[in-house]
């Protein structure tokens, strides 16, 4: 027995090939990729900011370094002028060459830079002690001149000589100094682009690749939805589908007749309803069986939908009973129609109907009632017959029979 439950073949196969459930479990690994590569994505272009931020902050630090190590060499020129200067007026000084010797590694100290604090630290050290060999030479010159060892004509050329060896090394250490730190902000800078680079190669082929994952996750999601799309076709046909005869059942008539009954009052055109039973069904159930009966039934409203035209509705109501729905067709015509359905029925089996044309302003369940009280008295009336229902619902007699 064949019905609404089985699907041609064209749609089996549309079916597997496009498993839902399954899809929705590749959607969900794919949407889980996707979120973890934009996850990476986020965590590695926050990394780069954070470098680049860290390269912008030495530079800005090493532009500050710039007018540290100026001010750094105007400290040891000044250093060396006090010192040469008391010398020559024959001044202690020793207080103010201390100071001026402190402010030279207190500023060398402060030439550093944040990313390599140690940079340069051997070459702080060289600076410092040729400061305090400077220091020490004059201190030394002034003592031997205050206890007259040297002349005082002859302090500056002293001075002047033996000082220059530490200040040409407390100038090679600030220089060393300076080369250290730009060379520790050549190797950030260096070290900020190949990152920045790694990470652009790196979010370019996760955006690529979460694009080609969003892109495969679009055709699995367009699939799902064509297959339940499918699914729910099928589910609605067979909500409103007989699973015997595969005619509209009773739920679709009870959906459909009302829009058939507003559609013909909005357009002004006829519309009957009519009620058919089968004439003792259950005598001929119960002598050729059951399975006898539902063939009868299927080929009986199969043979009916030939003689239909595509906007009229053949339903079964239930049990032996069927209901057609006929737009634009007054109760002469309809009574016609049920005449040539009549050869039509399986095993010469014959039907009783009740036909009922739709009065002004009537609801589609007026309508079906009044067919009903046709059928009813169609059957009364010694079956195998139609009756076309009067205007009043009240007067079942006389009924126009229809042989």
């Amino acid at each position: 027995m064949s019905g609404p439950l089985d699907l041609p073949a064209d749609e089996k196969l549309r079916l597997t090939a496009s498993d839902p459930s399954r899809d929705l479990r590749y959607q969900l690994w794919l949407g889980s990729g996707c979120f973890v590569l934009m996850l990476c994505g986020l965590l590695i272009a926050l990394y780069a900011l954070s470098i680049d931020q860290g390269l912008r902050q030495s530079l800005d630090h090493s532009a500050t370094q710039s007018s540290r190590a100026l001010q750094l060499q105007l400290s040891l020129v000044e250093l060396r002028r006090r010192a040469e200067q008391a010398l020559l007026e024959n001044v202690r000084a020793d207080e103010d060459i201390a100071r001026a010797a402190a402010a030279v590694k207190d500023q060398a100290t402060r030439l550093t830079i944040s990313a390599h604090p140690t940079a340069g630290d051997e070459s702080r050290q060289a600076l410092g002690a040729a400061v305090d060999d400077s220091v020490r030479l004059y201190t030394r010159l002034a003592d031997n001149a205050a206890i007259g060892r040297i002349e005082q004509d002859r302090l500056a050329d002293t001075w002047r000589a033996q000082n220059a060896g530490y200040a040409a090394a407390a100038d090679t250490a600030l220089r060393d100094l300076l080369a250290a730190l730009h060379l520790a902000i050549a190797g950030e800078t260096a070290r900020a682009a190949d990152v920045t680079s790694f990470a652009r190669q790196v979010l370019v082929a996760m955006a690529l690749l979460t694009a080609l994952l969003g892109l495969l996750f679009g055709v699995l999601a367009a699939r799902a939805a064509a297959a339940h799309r499918l699914l729910f076709g099928r589910l609605d046909a067979m909500a409103h589908t007989d699973g015997l005869t595969t005619v509209m059942n009773r739920r679709g008539l009870d959906e459909q007749l009302p829009i058939e009954v507003a559609r013909a009052e909005r357009l002004g055109y006829p519309f009957t309803v009519v009620m058919i039973d089968l004439d003792h069904f259950k005598r001929y159930n119960d002598r050729r069986g059951h399975g006898a009966g539902d063939v009868l039934l299927r080929g009986a409203a199969q043979a009916w939908r030939t003689q239909l035209r595509p906007t009229d509705v053949l339903a079964r109501y239930g049990g032996e009973e069927f209901t057609l729905v006929l737009p634009a067709c007054d109760a002469e015509q309809a009574a016609q129609l049920v005449d040539r359905l009549r050869p039509l029925t399986p095993e010469m089996q014959t039907f009783s109907a009740g036909i009922a044309l739709r009065q002004p302003g009537e609801t589609a369940d007026l309508v079906l009632q009044r067919a009903d009280a046709a059928l009813l008295a169609a059957k009364r009336g010694g079956r195998n017959r139609s009756v076309i229902a009067g205007a009043e619902l009240q007067i079942a007699l006389p009924l126009r029979v229809v042989n």
